[in-house]
């Protein structure tokens, strides 16, 4: 449909490496190519922007098996031209994008620049050509920043460095915020567990509780605030604590720094409601309201509104003494793009760049190594410096979603850390169940949201023993090089290595391809009902091992060809190779 559609017929196309051509129309012209040369993976297009048009890419489908790509949604892993549609912005996914073939080779791997300009792109196997192609739509606010500039892998590599390669591309150096403390630490949020019905005694009780479980940071949700009740938005906009829930904060903040755990709060800057008491004053920079949220959202092209929200920011910080804020609903200011602007800025997504960098700054200013979270969509390079950490979409109770987020995360994200969605299981299940939702987090920072007072002993112990497993591979779950099966099938196999330490995790009762050359410490993951995870050899490598798993008495395993691993289900084994 994409070539049959948007005046494509007319379009001339160039060809770049790998088969890969690239078209423009309207008022879209290319006026350079910079083929890769050396070690340069990367093939340059760049586009000059005199007026609206589009820039279309087609490649060869080959044996595709899916297409990745930074955004939130359950579209099919190879979705149809007429099917595939990704909107982007400042505050919402990226316009990158990369086809997988069935040996997770790169086919397609292409990205723009205009990370903060709001974009549509569409994408998808074309019926007629049996060729995927993609469409970008290049509109009025591409055509202030004069050009676009394309990315394209040269190569045909494995899709994770395709990705990463992009990834620089698009993060361009921009920097990175500095790591808190408390990013890296596992988390008791309290939003599943309890949604708006949290209170100080509630937080106090279950800090001391998640502490046991190896937890070390409350996340203190939605609820907080005055006027924080029935899951809708009318009271936000003072950010002050609800006197009856919370009537002294700070105490509370001082009684979990005593405890050893940090403090973050919620917080939705943008969002303001009729029953708060500044909403008559602030209304008018509120034009815009969203019936779904019960809610107005402050426009943040106005520069009085960026100065009230990273103060407002800065004032909890401050007075609360808190280690963080987890920076909410971001993605609604995009409610005013294409009206026009009453402020200083008249683009929505430089307007929350520039906002999310006096935010970042107002913070630091106020505590310094403070942490500051977003969520998926949130991604964009363009405000990326200014978190330090991302955390998966929400998806409660659903394990291999948050294992997907997570992966698709730490595959694109530049200097940030990820978090998984806070987890949440049937506490009446087996303790498997808890397991389970620990395990599909691993590769990130795990979050958990249960109530703890009344969780069975046997599903407490299970978290305990897989977060301290957690915390004791967590240099190399974090900082190691990432590598994941295919997309398509949902990283059934995801694995990280740093130096000489290796961590294999199985989703499914796949084989394990292991290259074991220069490991000494291999940890396997057994996210699965099986006694055992089957596993090849690839390459050369130790074939003695001292296999040891929690409980049990280490024991002497030999390494052939092939075979299986004797892991326990919803458990972990760890060799050391001799």
């Amino acid at each position: 449909m994409l070539l049959e559609d948007h005046d494509v017929h007319s379009l001339t196309w160039t060809r770049l490496g790998r088969d890969v051509e690239v078209a423009v129309s309207g008022g879209c012209r290319i006026e350079r190519i910079d083929p890769a040369s050396g070690t340069d993976a990367l093939d340059f297009v760049t586009v000059a922007v005199d007026g609206p048009g589009q820039i279309v890419l087609q490649a060869p489908l080959g044996n595709a098996s899916g297409f990745w790509y930074p955004g939130f949604d359950l579209a099919p892993a190879l979705p149809a031209d007429w099917h595939g549609r990704q909107s982007f912005s400042a505050v919402r996914s990226a316009p990158i994008g990369v086809l997988c073939d069935v040996d997770g080779t790169s086919g397609l791997a292409f990205a723009f620049d205009c990370v903060v300009d709001e974009g549509v792109l569409e994408f998808g196997a074309s019926e007629e050509s049996k060729t995927f192609v993609v469409r970008l739509e290049v509109g009025e606010q591409h055509v202030r920043r004069g050009g676009i500039r394309l990315a394209v892998v040269a190569d045909r590599v494995r899709y994770e460095p395709a990705v990463r390669a992009l990834s620089d591309f698009l993060h361009d150096g921009a920097g990175h915020r500095p790591l808190s403390r408390t990013a890296t630490r596992p988390v008791y949020s309290t939003w599943y567990a309890y949604s708006q019905a949290v209170t100080a005694e509630i937080v106090e009780a279950e800090a001391s509780r998640a502490a046991a479980l190896g937890c070390r940071s409350v996340f203190i949700d939605d609820g907080w605030q005055r006027y924080g009740d029935g899951r809708w938005y009318a009271g936000c906009g003072d950010w002050e604590p609800d006197p009856q829930k919370f009537p002294d904060l700070r105490a509370t903040v001082d009684r979990l720094h005593a405890q050893g755990m940090d403090a973050v709060v919620w917080i939705a800057p943008l969002l303001l409601g009729a029953h708060s008491a500044v909403y008559e004053r602030l209304r008018p920079l509120a034009p815009a309201h969203v019936p779904g949220l019960r809610a107005d959202v402050l426009d943040p092209r106005r520069a009085e509104v960026r100065a009230h929200v990273a103060e407002t920011c800065a004032r909890l910080v401050r007075d609360y003494d808190l280690d963080g804020l987890k920076v909410d609903f971001l993605n609604n200011a995009m409610v005013y793009a294409g009206t026009a602007s009453t402020g200083d800025i008249d683009n929505v997504g430089r307007a929350m760049v520039e906002l999310l960098r006096e935010v970042a700054d107002a913070v630091d200013a106020a505590r310094p190594g403070t942490l500051i979270e977003f969520r998926q969509p949130y991604i964009s390079p363009a405000v990326a410096p200014y978190a330090d950490v991302v955390r998966a979409d929400d998806c409660p109770a659903d394990a291999d979603q948050n294992r997907r987020s997570i992966v698709d995360l730490r595959l694109f994200a530049d200097g940030q850390v990820v978090h998984s969605d806070p987890l949440m299981w049937d506490p009446t299940a087996g303790p498997e169940a808890a397991a389970r939702q620990v395990l599909n987090a691993f590769f990130g920072v795990p979050q958990l949201s249960m109530p703890l007072a009344d969780l069975p002993d046997d599903h407490r112990r299970t978290v305990a023993d897989l977060i301290a497993e957690w915390v004791e591979l967590r240099p190399t779950v974090l900082e190691g090089s990432l590598f994941a099966a295919l997309p398509a099938e949902g990283y059934p196999v995801v694995g990280s290595r740093r130096g000489d330490a290796l961590v294999v995790a199985a989703y499914q009762p796949r084989r394990l391809d292991l290259d074991l050359a220069g490991v000494r410490t291999l940890s396997v993951v057994n996210a699965t009902a099986s006694t055992s995870l089957p596993y090849a050899l690839v390459g050369d490598g130790p074939d003695r091992a001292t296999l040891r798993v929690h409980g049990a008495k280490p024991v002497p395993v030999r390494l052939e060809s092939q075979g299986f691993l004797p892991v326990p289900p919803w458990g972990i084994a760890h060799l050391d190779l001799e």
